[in-house]
């Protein structure tokens, strides 16, 4: 036990309908903060000394997993092969855990800065355990102080909310950091091992650097992409969303140029990211699915970055992008992807520890960073599954007021068989921007975002009920291609523009080709400084195609006109044509009624389809088995 008087903090209480929301796990940041740079210790990845347990546990008591059951797991070596627990998959995302047998106790020691807190996601059990989490400071050799403590429960697709538990008293001083399961030190024999899992534990504050951040220069800036995974432009605060799910977002984009008519080159995946780092539309790369990897004589930005010096590094965070599907890794140096998806919080937290680790490395960077979670399944954690999302943009600074952006309470599928429902989805957008912003203060607090290109995009959107279909981004509609872009520029929080007019998602391709100094081989993009700014108000029309070779589209200020062609699952073949500002929901086709308009946008798309660069035609791969059901279970197929 943790022998002093119990500080029973608990998760709070959600307070439904009230207009603000504080957690007793947080606590206040102090009116005169530090300006020092945040730094974060990764308890998974430093062994704990087993303190208190059972004798014949002793070499038993804690061990790594990744949480979905990942490829990259690195067993602690604390547990006999023989028994090692197989745990369920857990479809609200893969995340780093730490499972601990019950009745046992672990310590780490540490020397936190200012502002520290003790973060972990209090999981719960997969074997029934009857335990409770405790976490405490040995304050001296005779005495613990208990900070904190909570039920284990069962473990849920909804995770519970992250517990951050004060140490900021603890500032400057070496201390033992012991963390406890209460519970049966017993079992039956042939039962499961009672134990509970710590979700990313990790220990932040604030500290002076040992090294200079490093990296990036005037003339070659770092580049960090962020790219969203089915991410509607307005889901989001900056494209008029309201109440605004996305406070740290909202910041990012007051300090960008942001690009309110963007649209992307497919309604899927793999192509579309293939488009984004090549600046070639489907027509020219040839990838149409999520299973034909693009053919190694194109050039991508992250080739391009590589050879002119830059580490590169991408985080994939569904396995149907990884390099195996997508072809997508060329160029990288190192590629970090989930056996099925990662929850955002852990490619997140491994960006921030390589960016540490890197400190002092002269050469600059580029970062793909792939965010999952908006997509089907909708398994936000609380208390975003809930309704509520941080009442500001907090940074990796606790959270110490949640505000609602809906009516309040929980919710089940709507969509059981993909795990859709609009209000999760919701949900799903501002946990996305939560796990966002802490990256972002990362940056800022060492003083990266001086010298890093910070661009923003989503691969595609998604039907929320748009064209009568609810979580499938099938279709080529302002629903399914209308996307965020936004890009920050080097410095000391720029002022952000609002820019009209209509780019395409692969015209980010030369513009950070350019902005680092560098020549983009043909492609189809144009800078968009060059589309965009003083008299240029962006392209004529934008074109998008459709997965699997059903349909094209093209899209003027006014009008979306396209092609359905063996997409009759959904919709029949033939062509479409709407009036966007009569009809701005694309509810009315008026294709076939002789209007001249039509003519002429079937004109163009049919000039702009038989414009085509010479390319080597990709080759695809069978899918397993198990890549086939993974598909299935996230609506396609």
């Amino acid at each position: 036990m943790l022998h002093s008087p119990a500080v029973r903090h608990g998760l709070s209480v959600l307070l439904l309908g009230s207009l603000l929301l504080t957690l007793p796990g947080c606590r206040t940041r102090p009116e005169s903060a530090t300006a020092e740079p945040w730094d974060r210790v990764d308890l998974w990845r430093v062994k704990p000394e087993p303190e208190s347990t059972p004798a014949e546990w002793r070499k038993a008591t804690i061990r790594q997993i990744s949480y979905l059951g990942a490829a990259e797991v690195r067993d602690m070596r604390l547990v006999p092969a023989k028994q090692l627990i197989a745990f369920p998959k857990r479809t609200a995302g893969q995340v780093k855990a730490l499972e601990q047998r019950a009745s046992s106790r672990v310590r780490w020691t540490l020397q936190p800065g200012q502002e520290a807190y003790f973060s972990f996601i209090p999981l719960g059990t997969t074997n029934g355990c009857r335990c409770t989490y405790l976490v405490g400071v040995r304050e001296a050799p005779d005495k613990i102080k208990e900070l904190y403590r909570v039920a284990a429960h069962p473990v849920s697709p909804l995770a519970p909310a992250a517990v951050e538990v004060d140490l900021s008293p603890y500032a400057g001083r070496k201390i033992d950091l012991l963390v406890q399961i209460e519970g049966p030190a017993a079992h039956a024999p042939g039962q499961p091992i009672p134990s509970v899992l710590w979700g990313s534990p990790a220990v932040y504050s604030r500290k002076p650097l040992s090294k200079k951040p490093g990296g990036g220069t005037k003339d070659h800036p770092n580049v960090l992409l962020i790219g969203f995974d089915t991410l509607r432009a307005d889901a989001l605060g900056a494209w008029g969303r309201n109440p605004s799910l996305t406070p740290s977002l909202d910041r990012l984009a007051g300090q960008s140029d942001v690009w309110l008519d963007a649209y992307s080159a497919f309604n899927v995946t793999n192509p579309s990211f293939a488009s984004i780092l090549t600046g070639l539309y489907g027509k020219n790369h040839g990838i149409y699915d999520l299973q034909t990897p693009l053919p190694p004589s194109h050039v991508t930005l992250a080739e391009l970055l590589s050879k002119a010096g830059y580490d590169t590094l991408a985080f994939i965070s569904a396995s149907h992008l990884g390099d195996h599907s997508s072809g997508l890794g060329q160029g990288f140096g190192l590629v970090s992807t989930a056996s099925e998806h990662y929850a955002a919080e852990m490619p997140v937290d491994m960006a921030m520890d390589w960016l540490a680790d890197r400190a002092g490395k002269p050469s600059p960077f580029f970062i793909w960073l792939h965010l999952f979670d908006p997509h089907t399944p909708h398994t936000p954690p609380q208390p975003f599954a809930l309704g509520f999302r941080p009442a500001a943009a907090m940074g990796l600074s606790p959270v110490r007021a949640w505000s609602p952006f809906r009516r309040t309470g929980p919710r089940s599928f709507t969509e059981p068989v993909l795990g859709g429902d609009r209000d999760l989805y919701d949900g799903e957008v501002a946990y996305l921007d939560r796990q966002t912003g802490r990256l972002l203060d990362f940056l800022e607090s060492r003083g990266l975002l001086e010298n890093t290109i910070v661009a923003v995009v989503a691969d595609h959107g998604e039907n929320l009920g748009d064209h009568g279909i609810r979580f499938r981004h099938v279709g080529l509609f302002d629903s399914t291609t209308h996307v965020p872009l936004m890009i920050r520029w080097p410095g000391r929080e720029p002022e952000g523009r609002r820019i009209e007019g209509l780019v395409q998602t692969i015209d980010l391709f030369p513009t950070l080709v350019a902005a680092t100094g560098l020549e983009a081989p043909k492609q189809d993009g144009i800078d968009l400084r060059e589309l965009t700014g003083g008299e240029r108000h962006g392209r004529r029309a934008v074109f998008s195609e459709h997965a699997g070779r059903l349909g094209v589209s093209v899209r003027t200020h006014d009008y979306r006109y396209g092609l359905n062609q063996g997409n009759d699952k959904f919709f029949p073949d033939g062509p479409y044509l709407y009036d966007l500002k009569a009809d701005p929901g694309e509810t009315r086709n008026l294709a076939g009624r002789g209007l001249p308009i039509e003519k002429e946008l079937n004109g163009l798309l049919l000039r702009w389809i038989a414009d085509r660069q010479r390319s080597p035609s990709p080759e695809s791969r069978d899918l397993t088995e198990e890549e086939e059901k993974k598909l299935r279970a996230l609506g396609y197929g």
